[in-house]
């Protein structure tokens, strides 16, 4: 009989450990359960494009980020959920005469840039704005991110958010006023930050000649090269509570290929290097790690992604 007890015992608690394994924080439910309704719907019929579905996707985005910075339930958080579960609701409920307004009174956050406010009050005004409604929705988003960041750290931690959202508002201006079709993309390429640069570092390993050399090459192949995008992505790893830094590192490492690139004889200005920092990860990992393995697990976030545009 102890022994039929002693089993009973092990099996129930090998069942309760297994459930307890699963149980994700609810606010990382929320966000991944979120997120898998909004990939669904950028590869369908509303496509990636769409205003509000970008705008929802930046806030998850932003709410992730900030999740696993603090690994702790916090109000912007929860904030940015509350942001993106109703669009992605209107979406999918095919609602008509869904609101275009963002809050600037943001909870955990406070109003920056008003300027760049009424530059894209000034873009959803405009006769072709849906040729930049994506990047005006990503700059919005940006901005209530800089205003997080500049009231819990101070304007050093916000800037560098700020200037993603003027880089942002700056391309939707173009893409608004040429309003053209985008052209063909002939290649995408992915590089391991790993294999290009030592760890937190800018200045291009001598290992990383012969990848860029290749990539030199295949750039050259093209018989009509319209430009060659490059944009550098970190994990979520930061140093030294300094948020700002895998901003600033994803941003030198695309500009240290394209100095290289233009060393190689690919025209400057056909080359537009910008830094996405962590918040486009391919890879989630588990915050309950040791430091040494959630790097490694983060290893495919460490990247440079190359975009060619032109015809071959």
């Amino acid at each position: 009989m102890n022994k039929i007890l002693l089993s009973l015992c092990l099996l129930l608690g090998s069942v309760s450990l297994l459930q307890a394994a699963e149980v994700l924080p609810l606010q990382l439910q929320q966000i991944e359960a979120l997120q898998r309704r909004a990939d669904k719907m950028a590869f369908g019929e509303i496509g990636s494009d769409n205003y509000h579905l970008a705008k929802a996707r930046a806030w998850l985005d932003m709410a992730l980020s900030e999740y696993h910075e603090k690994e702790e339930s916090t109000e912007i958080v929860d904030a940015a959920i509350a942001q993106a579960g109703p669009l992605l609701d209107a979406l999918e409920n095919k609602q008509a005469d869904i609101s275009m307004d963002t809050p600037r009174q943001f909870p955990g956050s406070e109003t920056v840039r008003p300027d760049l406010w009424d530059k894209i009050d000034a873009l959803k005004k405009r006769e072709k704005f849906s040729c930049g409604q994506r990047l005006t929705a990503e700059a919005e988003v940006q901005l209530i991110w800089a205003g997080h960041e500049k009231q819990e750290s101070g304007w050093s931690h916000a800037e560098s958010y700020a200037r993603s959202a003027e880089d942002l508002i700056y391309s939707a201006q173009v893409a608004i006023t040429t309003c053209a079709p985008a052209p063909p993309v002939i290649e995408k390429i992915t590089l391991s930050g790993d294999a290009l640069f030592a760890s937190n570092q800018a200045t291009l390993n001598p290992s990383a000649q012969s990848r860029l050399d290749k990539l030199a090459d295949s750039i050259k192949t093209a018989t009509t090269l319209e430009d060659v995008v490059l944009v550098g992505h970190t994990d979520r790893i930061r140093s030294d509570g300094h948020p700002e830094r895998n901003q600033l590192l994803s941003e030198r490492r695309a500009e240290s290929i394209k100095q290289y690139l233009i060393g190689k004889g690919i025209p400057s200005d056909k080359i537009h290097a910008s830094g996405a920092g962590a918040t486009q990860p391919l890879v989630k990992c588990s915050t309950k790690q040791s430091k040494e393995k959630q790097t490694l697990c983060l290893q495919p976030n460490r990247r440079v992604e190359i975009i060619l545009h032109g015809i071959k």
